[in-house]
């Protein structure tokens, strides 16, 4: 075979399929500009999305809101699969007596944190709220806003708490002085039906 017809044969099949390639990769890239666009908007500001073809990642979505997140963006139209990188859950301290409710913890976000601080304040029954909370990149609070806003609800409903409730590495510590017995059983199984079975250490003594 002469020199040019072999390289006229070589272009032939290398021409199209190089063309095809290059339109394989454009129409790759328009599908992942769409899907981050739409998974944005789903995601209405509570997080980011890393794509990679139909695949997405949920990246600054707080803990407590990835599963419905994961279920939205999973809806879209093109989405293969979603999972979701979970933020470090820090350590999280409620203190509650008469006067106070003391929150000591780390999120993600000030617009989380000052959401939280929020909600928990409606429900603290009086009491000033005491912010010791902070921000700090990949973390989040250890207890969603739902649970942390009904347990503060339950140990400031009547006076005479003075209790201290730590979540750390999935383990739930609380100590100090309830009313009595009857609150005592009640912040008990609040925190069992929060956490699970064999989470909860219970220090408490009632006055």
């Amino acid at each position: 075979m002469r020199p040019w017809t072999r390289y006229w044969l070589t272009s032939a099949v290398a021409v199209p399929a190089a063309l095809a390639l290059i339109g394989i990769a454009v129409q790759g890239n328009d599908i992942e500009r769409k899907i981050t666009a739409e998974s944005n908007s789903a995601l209405a500001g509570s997080g980011d999305v890393v794509v990679s073809g139909r695949d997405v990642t949920l990246v600054g979505v707080p803990f407590e809101r990835i599963p419905d997140a994961k279920k939205a963006v999973q809806a879209l139209p093109g989405v293969r699969s979603v999972a979701a990188r979970d933020p470090a859950l820090g350590p999280l301290t409620i203190s509650v007596d008469d006067k106070q409710v003391v929150i000591t913890g780390t999120t993600q976000q000030d617009a989380w944190r000052k959401q939280f601080l929020h909600v928990i304040g409606e429900y603290a029954h009086g009491r000033a709220l005491v912010d010791h909370t902070s921000t700090s990149p990949g973390t989040d609070f250890a207890m969603t806003t739902t649970a942390a806003a009904a347990l503060v609800s339950v140990l400031t409903l009547e006076p005479g708490s003075n209790v201290t409730v730590s979540v750390t590495d999935g383990r739930v510590v609380l100590d100090g002085v309830l009313p009595d017995a009857a609150h005592k059983a009640n912040t008990n199984a609040l925190l069992t039906r929060l956490f699970g079975q064999g989470v909860v250490v219970d220090k408490t003594r009632s006055s």
